[in-house]
């Protein structure tokens, strides 16, 4: 006979995350607009944050790290002609679709 089951041997806590790294971007203000150079030079950080080797960086991650709504990052990453990280595949699914 097998011993009952208590509650607490029933409960398994999820193992803890381990910190993200942290993503060397620019903080930028809500409502602000981003033209010209300043687009530019943006654009090339985000790219470059979302392409680095070893490591799987996603767009919520960017959004976090720069203070910037989901579309505004993926609009940058389209722009910017950036191949998309497939769904939970680790490879490319092929251009950012608008």
């Amino acid at each position: 006979m097998t011993p009952p089951r208590t509650r607490a041997a029933a409960v398994t806590t999820p193992s803890p995350k381990p910190p993200p790294e942290r993503l060397d971007l620019p903080v930028i203000e809500t409502g602000k607009k981003l033209t010209g150079a300043k687009r530019e030079k943006f654009a090339k950080k985000v790219v470059a944050a979302y392409r680095t080797p070893g490591r799987r960086v996603t767009i919520r991650e960017i959004c976090e790290a720069t203070g910037r709504s989901y579309g505004a990052i993926h609009s940058v990453l389209s722009e910017a002609g950036a191949t998309r990280h497939g769904p939970r595949t680790g490879g490319a699914a092929g251009q950012v679709k608008s």
